[in-house]
């Protein structure tokens, strides 16, 4: 049992030991950061009309983006409505999350490792004479992180680059998808124009057949026609009214606008087709110019950086230290430790292996993505081709369709054609109307989509001109 002088001695003498350990402690606690609860949302944070978006064009990455005036007060056309999505998009405004993570981990990386510090007390337990109570404290140091140090920040700042890529792209993604929203949402109201003003002609037209009918002027069977035209009709009008408002709320989603917010959105000109020699050319600065392919470029070296670090870690693990220690017969020493780990079984193989195999599997997804490109540009450019084709005949004989219907609805009033035979040729000319339309939104929506792929863009074919 230990008396209370003893005891007293031994506190002092722990004291001493532990002193420098303790001050080193203090310093590094006053530098730690606190901790700051951060509470989850616990509503919507949509925004209730377009005046509560902020837009500032110089943050965006798109260099198209920041050229573009922004006014809405004439409606909004393609790029207008690409930089609200971009500006307020809730899908990338929780992406942009991201960069402060890769910021941090390149500040991590830039961080050197921590030094070791050990202090202990030893009592004397026997009854000998002339023994005291030992301590010792050292400092030590592991010195292979300061040689992977390098690799490491430079894998951490290619992870950041691959991110801040990978960023650009879904907003070139979300980009494509807003203007394609727009054009579909375009095309759904003048579609909804031509069936209500068709449906309004059909109505009044059976209207006055049923009352010709019911005088015995009318025969049932062109009665009936003009009804069955009124109820196909009413229930076009009713399907392509529940296309726009799925297409509204869409497009209020995209742009993290409440669905109820009012959008005025312009009718874009005609799409101009992108040409060959524009595919070629675009195709051969492929690498250099779309952010998923420079995205998984900087990932690649990320990788190359890890590959490197982990050949760096199989050197034995070495570590430096110093001490200061008292033994048990009160005879001080001060010393240098370096301690070496032995590579015998392990030697960091395993992680190497790992880090090549990945390696060579970022390798052959680059390698994809660069094929998949490829196909899918050519099966766009052939798409634009046949659509190209098709608006061209429509074009060139949908005004001579035309002219037959207002010959027709002559004829059939005077009682010259049967109504089924009228009926026919007014249904093929709404029909090949509402396909000019539905040719024109499939126009955009391939322009739009090569341009993405291309990692093209063109203002000037997205706005109105004088």
């Amino acid at each position: 049992m230990i008396d209370r002088p003893a005891a007293s001695s031994l506190l002092g003498q722990w004291q001493v030991a532990v002193r420098p350990a303790l001050l080193l402690a203090a310093i590094t606690l006053h530098a730690c950061a606190s901790y700051q609860p951060l509470p989850l949302p616990d509503h919507d944070n949509l925004a209730p009309a377009l005046d509560a978006i902020r837009i500032d064009r110089n943050t965006m990455d798109l260099a198209a983006a920041q050229q573009h005036p922004f006014d809405p007060a004439d409606g909004l056309d393609l790029w207008e409505t690409a930089m609200l999505a971009v500006a307020n998009n809730p899908d990338l405004r929780a992406a942009r999350s991201r960069r402060g993570v890769a910021e941090a981990q390149v500040y991590a990386a830039h961080l050197f490792p921590d030094p070791q510090i050990s202090a202990s007390l030893d009592h004397p337990t026997g009854n000998d004479a002339g023994l005291v109570n030992a301590y010792a404290y050292g400092l030590s140091y592991d010195i292979i992180p300061l040689l992977t140090r390098g690799t490491g920040i430079e894998s951490a700042s290619a992870a950041q680059q691959q991110i801040v890529l990978d960023l650009l792209w879904q907003e070139w993604q979300t980009i494509e998808q807003a203007r394609t929203l727009h054009v579909e949402l375009v095309t759904l109201e003048q579609k909804v124009a031509l069936l209500e003003h068709m449906l309004d002609l059909y109505q009044q037209r059976y209207q006055h057949s049923s009352t010709a009918l019911a005088k015995g002027d009318m025969t049932v069977e062109a009665t009936g026609t003009d009804l069955t035209a009124l109820l196909d009709t009413a229930t076009q009008l009713n399907q392509t009214r529940q296309a726009r408002n799925n297409k509204q709320h869409d497009l209020a989603q995209l742009l993290g606008l409440l669905p109820q917010a009012s959008l005025d959105l312009q009718v874009p000109p005609p799409a101009e087709p992108v040409s060959e020699q524009d595919i070629e050319a675009a195709l051969q600065l492929l690498p250099q110019r779309r952010p998923d392919l420079l995205a998984l470029s900087a990932g690649y070296s990320s990788q190359e950086a890890s590959v490197h670090r982990a050949v760096l870690s199989q050197f034995p693990s070495l570590g430096l230290g110093v001490s200061r220690a008292r033994d048990t017969s009160n005879v001080y020493t001060s010393g240098l430790s370096i301690s070496l780990t032995l590579p015998l079984f392990s030697g960091n193989r395993g992680t190497i292996a790992i880090e090549r195999a990945t390696r060579e599997q970022l390798h052959a997804e680059y390698q994809a993505r660069l094929d998949q490109s490829q196909i899918d540009v050519m099966r766009l450019f052939g798409v634009q081709s046949l659509i190209t084709e098709q608006q061209q005949l429509l074009e060139q004989r949908l005004p001579e369709l035309e002219s037959m219907v207002v010959k027709a609805r002559k004829a059939y009033q005077g009682g010259d054609i049967s109504a089924l035979t009228f009926l026919n040729m007014q249904t093929t000319w709404v029909n090949k109307k509402l396909e000019q339309l539905d040719l024109a939104q499939q126009s955009w929506t391939t322009r739009l989509a090569l341009e993405t792929l291309l990692g093209k863009t063109n203002i000037d074919a997205c706005v109105e001109t004088d």
